[in-house]
């Protein structure tokens, strides 16, 4: 069986899911939410009748905080901490990882994610792309979805799919949207990721943010990818046309929550998606994706 736990983190529901699946090798958590959180996971994994010590297994998409920040209480429990090879080094020193985030979160940091700690090597394991896990009675495919970070993997188990960030946010009726945030956003490695998640032959897709995808997977995957496209491109023009940071901040949240309300959320539901997926966050990292990899691009047209 399959439990879909609410973070509720900040004391918001909806915002940032855990996935708890039951196999016979106790629970496996996908994703852990950050550790702000973890009594509230604790209270959650109560509510399906386990506790945190059933927690073996614990397969993060991402090193992100909001999804692997909690990662090492359930190490110290005794789990076993599943990770991308570039992620692991992060997990295992936390210093880098740590100083990156409070450049953006300041003095929010604790607020927002809690205390930050190592996981031992002997609680890690590091898995490669189409690697296999065998959690009894399943078999947990690994596979490598670089473009939201260059440390991303989706699961997949008979027809289910978890999905990380780079399977889109998607909260309430409101429609999939892409979560671009510094400093690794790479569009078309993102594509490809679609791409890749399309041919897994999943049924059901579950998200971080938040929960099980009820609709068809075929039109999600559609929608993510036009909004990929037309997020960079919305990007690229501006950029090209000489705005900067402080103007594009106002203008992109203008412009995505317009996107939202033209998929059917209502202002509730426009501002959990900024709980969820911070407007201001794909400025930066659209201005560092556009003048990374194709400052041609992004130059001036030529007086005529």
């Amino acid at each position: 069986m399959i439990h879909v736990l609410d973070t509720r983190h900040l004391g918001k529901r909806g915002i940032i899911a855990t996935t708890a699946l039951e196999t016979n090798d106790g629970i496996a958590l996908f994703d852990t939410g950050p550790e702000s959180t973890f009594d509230n996971v604790v209270a959650e994994l109560q509510r399906i009748g386990a506790s945190a010590e059933d927690v073996r297994h614990v397969f993060v998409s991402h090193i992100h905080f909001d999804h692997a920040g909690a990662a090492w209480r359930f190490a110290e429990l005794g789990a076993t901490v599943y990770v991308h090879p570039r992620g692991a080094p992060h997990l295992i020193d936390p210093a880098k990882l740590v100083e990156s985030a409070t450049r953006i979160f300041g003095a929010d940091m604790d607020r927002l994610w809690g205390r930050v700690a190592p996981i031992a090597r002997e609680h890690l394991r590091v898995v490669e792309d189409q690697e296999v896990v065998r959690v009894a009675p399943f078999d947990i495919r690994v596979t490598e979805t670089t473009g939201h970070a260059t440390h991303h993997h989706v699961y997949n188990w008979d027809d289910v799919l978890f999905g990380g960030d780079v399977a889109g946010v998607r909260l309430g009726k409101g429609p999939p949207i892409p979560p671009f945030v510094p400093p690794e956003l790479h569009v078309e490695s993102w594509l490809d990721s679609i791409d890749k998640m399309r041919t897994l032959g999943a049924a059901d897709l579950y998200l971080p943010h938040f929960g099980r995808v009820t609709d068809s997977l075929d039109a999600h995957f559609d929608a993510l990818e036009q909004r990929v496209r037309d997020w960079s491109t919305w990007f690229r023009d501006r950029i090209r046309a000489g705005a900067d940071e402080q103007e594009l901040i106002p203008a992109f949240a203008e412009f995505e929550h317009a996107d939202l309300r033209g998929g059917g959320a209502d202002q509730s539901l426009v501002d959990g998606y900024e709980s969820a997926d911070p407007s201001y966050m794909a400025v930066g990292a659209a201005m560092r994706y556009w003048r990374k990899f194709h400052p041609a691009e992004i130059s001036a047209a030529p007086a005529r």
